[in-house]
């Protein structure tokens, strides 16, 4: 059980780096110069979650179904960025 939170934190992580953070600025710029819909891709946090889910569970699987892993990258990627910004619209501060 703690090797799949692991996971959808890892997912989550790297997913809020490439898509959102500063620190993935160059890449997404540099994707949406080679081809539209892979500036697409990177821009979306759903979409790099399959994708990054995918790659990860070559290296560690939580359930040894690569396919499930990378929908389970997916759908925690998504969920957790939708309840970080949900959370973050709500602070008085921004």
């Amino acid at each position: 059980m703690l090797d799949l939170l692991l996971f959808c934190l890892v997912v989550f992580g790297t997913v809020n780096i490439i898509t959102v953070s500063k620190i993935g600025a160059p890449w997404r710029k540099k994707a949406s110069e080679i081809n539209t819909k892979l500036g697409d891709l990177f821009h979306c946090p759903m979409c790099m979650g399959f994708w990054v889910g995918l790659v990860l569970s070559f290296w560690k699987s939580p359930t040894d179904f690569i396919l499930f892993d990378a929908i389970l990258g997916s759908a925690a990627a998504w969920i957790i960025y939708c309840i970080t910004w949900s959370l973050a619209l709500k602070d008085p501060r921004l």
